[in-house]
């Protein structure tokens, strides 16, 4: 009784084992040379071209397009200020005037020197034209013998050369110096007095009539705002796919929810040795005004599309500076390293290590290893 018990149990052991390896073989095949070879199940996908759809949003501040700062050519002290802060100023229009009256004074006397020096002209004119008359009829009379050669010398030739020397010479150079002392005068006059460049905002005020202005320190600024600026730096990854003239949309949220239309206007060829970013300006047409500088903006680049191979971002796998896909061929799989580019989120782009109709996996791949065969399970190609 006692061996029959022992057998039983023997035979149900032995039955166990069997179902245990049974089990075990489930998900295996036959190789040829008949050892078992496991299959790892995977999804693949089969590599394809496109382009990714990529913004990137970019903070940046509002600049003038043009804006300047005006100080006087002389200090003095300040006659009139004849605008405010905020005040809408023309272009040639004056702005601040310093006490002139000495020099309002050098000015007058300047012209009256002009004045003088072209009358003196104009008689040196006339009195050429007699002395050149006269020569001409003392000429005849000496050649008559009606007078002696010293007559002639003394009376027509040495008047006349004077005469000449005065019309071509003097005269001509003394009006010369009257216009230069002229211009000094009305230069010196004219940096008495500030006046507006361009047509634009006074955006900032420093003097009061009766005060002194230095010729040092701004006494008013001006900007136009009929367009302005935003200033911004993109990174290195962005630049190269920028250029100038390239439409991109801006919103400032201290205006509205509104995207302004902007222009890429410049950018810079190098990078700001401190961030690593470059400077990016971009022009908006801003006609009501609305858009003050100062304000903060942000910028929506989007890039020229690119045309490039594109794979699911859960086929890329490894580490940051070792990126790889399984690549199936055959049944088998070969892990292929690659170079990546942009990326939208659910697709990345891949710039080197792949090929257009590769099918690759992207789903699995925690079982694999090199040369693992597979059975590809919701392929999509």
């Amino acid at each position: 009784m006692q061996k029959k018990k022992i057998f039983l149990q023997y035979t149900a052991l032995c039955i166990l084992l069997l179902l245990i390896l049974a089990s075990c073989g489930c998900g295996a095949k036959q190789a040829s040379n008949g050892q078992a070879v496991n299959l790892v199940s995977v999804n693949t996908v089969q590599v394809k071209t496109g382009v990714l759809n990529i913004s990137r949003t970019i903070s940046g501040k509002l600049e003038a397009w043009k804006s300047v700062n005006l100080a006087p050519k002389i200090p003095g002290k300040v006659s009139s200020v004849n605008v405010d802060l905020g005040s809408f100023v023309k272009s040639g229009q004056t702005l601040i005037t310093l006490d002139n009256t000495d020099l309002a004074a050098a000015l007058d006397q300047a012209k009256a020197g002009v004045t003088a020096a072209e009358s003196a002209l104009s008689s040196a004119n006339r009195s050429y034209l007699i002395a050149q008359d006269n020569y001409e009829r003392g000429k005849e009379l000496f050649a008559q013998g009606v007078i002696p050669k010293a007559v002639f010398d003394s009376e027509y030739a040495l008047k006349y050369e004077l005469a000449k020397e005065q019309v071509e010479k003097e005269m001509p150079a003394r009006l010369e110096q009257a216009k230069a002392g002229l211009a000094l005068a009305e230069s010196s006059y004219n940096n008495s007095i500030i006046t507006a460049p361009f047509t634009g905002f006074v955006a900032d005020l420093s003097v009061k009539a009766g005060e002194m202005a230095s010729n040092a320190a701004p006494a008013i600024s001006l900007v136009n705002l009929d367009k302005v600026t935003v200033k911004t730096f993109v990174p290195e990854s962005l630049i190269n796919q920028l250029k100038t003239g390239q439409i991109v949309k801006v919103e400032v949220s201290a205006v509205s929810k509104q995207l302004f239309s902007g222009i890429i206007t410049n950018m810079s060829p190098a990078a700001d040795p401190a961030a690593g970013n470059f400077a990016v300006k971009i022009g908006i047409d801003n006609a009501k005004h609305i858009l003050k500088p100062g304000m903060f903006a942000s910028v929506k680049f989007s890039p020229t599309p690119v045309k490039n191979i594109l794979v699911p971002v859960e086929a890329v796998v490894g580490a940051s500076n070792t990126k790889f896909i399984w690549v199936v061929k055959n049944g088998y799989v070969s892990r292929k390293e690659v170079k990546i580019g942009q990326s939208d989120g659910t697709s990345v782009a891949v710039t080197q290590g792949l090929s257009e109709g590769d099918e690759i996996v992207i789903a699995g791949q925690e079982n694999l290893q090199e040369g693992s065969k597979v059975t590809v399970v919701n392929s999509n190609k």
